[in-house]
């Protein structure tokens, strides 16, 4: 194997890792936009069992306000019933007081009704709330993790990134450029191994005589894709 050809494998073997890095980096917003996208939703499904529970407790002041002032209206009803004059107006004013009764009564139905409901939507207020506090637990040390593994994968990005340099230099440049551009191609494998008579990175297959002097040890360059075509221990003719 020729001599460049071991450092633009040690090269692409940084790479590689930097590719894995890079790409677990980009994984990390994602993964923090679902974990709080998941926060976002039990606190949405809190607030709106604690809207429904603030609904029920403010129709209940309401009822209770709409029994007050009934309770009033009759009292006044049976205050006038003295000063009227005619059995028409006495018979009118007691058709008011008993349709002012009825209509308390709707309010005292609807008013245990309303209890009854305020207790269920505080259980579930509270389920909804221990729900919540959970799910924001998770959350945050998941997101903590998370940012950890960013630290460290910045960190190792950098340490590979200067690695690479170091390597870099030692390539020639017109070697090195011909490198870059294979990968920049999408080749990630810009230095690969024969693979039946074929550019393991293209699979463009190879004339039989550069084939056979891949074999023999020389280095070919792809025409299709620019890969450096070697042999190595898993390739075959």
């Amino acid at each position: 194997m020729e001599e460049f050809i071991a450092r633009l494998l040690d090269l692409q073997d940084i790479d590689r890792r930097i590719d894995r890095f890079r790409a677990d980096l980009g994984s990390i917003p994602r993964e923090l936009e679902i974990h709080r996208k998941d926060m976002s939703g039990h606190e949405a499904r809190f607030n709106g069992f604690r809207d429904k529970l603030e609904s029920l407790k403010s129709e209940q002041r309401k009822l209770a306000q709409d029994r007050s002032e009934n309770v009033a209206r009759i009292a006044e009803y049976r205050s006038r019933l003295l000063s009227l004059k005619t059995n028409e107006e006495y018979s009118a004013m007691l058709k008011q007081i008993a349709h002012t009764e009825e209509t308390i009564d709707r309010i005292d139905s609807r008013i245990i009704e309303a209890m009854y409901d305020e207790d269920e939507a505080l259980l579930q207020n509270d389920k909804a709330e221990k729900e919540r506090d959970r799910a924001v637990k998770r959350s945050e040390a998941r997101e903590e993790c998370l940012q950890q593994r960013k630290k460290e994968l910045e960190d190792s990005l950098l340490s590979l990134e200067a690695e690479r340099e170091e390597i870099s230099l030692k390539v020639d440049s017109k070697q090195l450029k011909k490198y870059e551009k294979a990968r920049s191609n999408g080749h990630r494998e810009a230095v690969t191994g024969l693979r039946n008579s074929a550019c393991g990175s293209c699979l463009t297959k190879i004339p039989q005589q550069n084939a056979g002097e891949i074999k023999g040890g020389k280095t070919f360059s792809c025409p299709i894709c620019g890969s450096f075509v070697v042999w190595t221990s898993d390739s075959s003719l």
